[in-house]
């Protein structure tokens, strides 16, 4: 005879015990089911696009120093740098600089250069690219497929006429004061320019290669913003932007790096008012412009000017070879002081260098931008447009008032009937 057990699991039917464990693994995968779903929504919740203001934020020209140019050198400067691209098929990356250093207030007496509301208009209006591009060239302007009514965005490093950089175009259209309820006319209809500000935040990662621009458009339209969340998950904070401008080699990127110091800069101004960084890196990022002055220092040719090699030496070995500007040495030093001397107007007295190497590298710009021919111009003009662009800053002058003020005014033609008025009618 067996024996037998008194314990309960000997005793309760085996049926019981599977209904029992079942409905164990039943409420653990219910669980796990509502604490994902409960993840997933903080996650999308999390990536809810933060809300931007209307109207962009103007970054301000800081300093008024004759000694830099005078207005004599700056009229002439201006002058010779207006934005002649009227005609077929303008570049459009010479465009948006035209834009940005020219603003949509511009008019010229110049019938070869393009007024800022028309520049504005080849960036933002379809039937006015279509007009100087012709049928066959793509759209610049291309709305999102899937919702046209909230997605924008410009046609980027593909030929002529497309923007050079990613977020460049929508940069350019900030800086010139362009509100996101601006209407845009695309291929598809009509939609504000909000849609491209959206799409540029579902498009935004920390990883991307180029963020500088990027950078740009979220300081003009959302300096109130204190975090979001990229589609990938990313958490985006004003420090992280800026610890990422940091972390390259001074030189890399594109203008030698000096698009990452803009930016840098442009923090900087902005942080008293709308408190961007922590304490621990605005002292970074000032450290870090300060080392930038430093090496300048160093490295200023005698003339004044600096090229592809400024930062000298750094931790990891010495400046490796950088490829030149288009067009010779000579547009590579046009092109790196004319964007030093932009960054530097637009930076708070802590980060700017020494007053003689400020002068010293004005004065070889404005010399050098003298001595340009009209086809020099022509060819190099997008990195001019920043040389041009930094002269008038440092006067806190807008580069169109400039120019009109030294515009001879046209005089009424004096007809027949007037010159023939008797004596006492002309005061005699």
């Amino acid at each position: 005879m067996q024996p037998t057990s008194s314990s309960p699991e000997a005793t309760a039917p085996r049926g019981t015990t599977s209904v029992v464990f079942l409905v164990a693994q039943l409420v653990f995968v219910a669980g796990l089911l509502g604490y994902g779903a409960q993840r997933f929504r903080a996650l999308e919740e999390a990536k809810v696009l933060p809300v931007p203001r209307n109207e962009p934020i103007r970054i301000q020209a800081l300093h008024d120093d004759p000694a830099v140019v005078s207005n004599e050198q700056l009229t002439r400067v201006l002058t010779k740098l207006q934005p002649r691209l009227r005609g077929p098929q303008p570049k459009i990356n010479h465009v948006d600089h035209a834009l940005r250093f020219w603003g949509t207030q511009a008019t010229f007496a110049d019938e070869n250069s393009l007024s800022g509301m028309e520049l504005r208009g080849l960036l933002t209006d379809h039937r006015s690219f279509r007009k100087a591009w012709g049928n066959k060239a793509k759209a610049f302007l291309l709305p999102n497929t899937r919702d046209e009514a909230s997605g924008l965005s410009f046609r980027t490093r593909a030929g002529d006429a497309t923007s050079s950089h990613v977020d460049h175009t929508l940069a350019c259209l900030a800086e010139v004061g362009t509100s996101l309820d601006y209407p845009v006319q695309t291929p598809s209809g009509e939609i504000q320019l909000r849609a491209a500000l959206k799409q540029a935040l579902q498009r935004f990662s920390l990883n991307q290669a180029e963020y500088e621009w990027s950078v740009l458009v979220f300081l003009h339209y959302m300096p109130e913003v204190k975090t979001w969340t990229t589609e990938e998950g990313q958490q985006v904070t004003w420090d992280r932007l800026a610890e990422r401008l940091m972390r390259q080699r001074l030189a890399q990127g594109t203008c030698y790096g000096n698009h990452r110091l803009f930016a840098l800069a442009a923090m900087l101004q902005l942080d008293p008012e709308y408190h961007l960084l922590s304490d621990a890196c605005r002292e970074s990022v000032v450290a870090f412009l300060k080392d930038v002055n430093r090496r300048l220092t160093e490295t200023q040719n005698e003339a004044g000017y600096w090229d592809g090699a400024w930062p000298g030496p750094e931790a990891d070995g010495p400046q490796s070879a950088v490829s030149e500007a288009p067009y010779g040495p000579h547009a590579e030093r046009l092109l790196m002081t004319g964007h030093t001397l932009e960054w530097w107007a637009i930076a708070p007295r802590q980060v700017q260098p020494e007053k003689a190497v400020l002068h010293k590298a004005s004065h070889w710009l404005v010399k050098s931008l003298d001595e340009l021919s009209e086809g020099d111009v022509r060819k190099m003009y997008p990195f001019l447009t920043h040389a041009g662009r930094s002269l008038a800053l440092w006067r806190k002058r807008e580069p169109h008032e400039v120019v009109a003020a030294a515009t001879p005014k046209a005089q009424p033609v004096q007809t027949e009937e007037k010159a023939a008025a008797p004596a006492s009618e002309k005061g005699e």
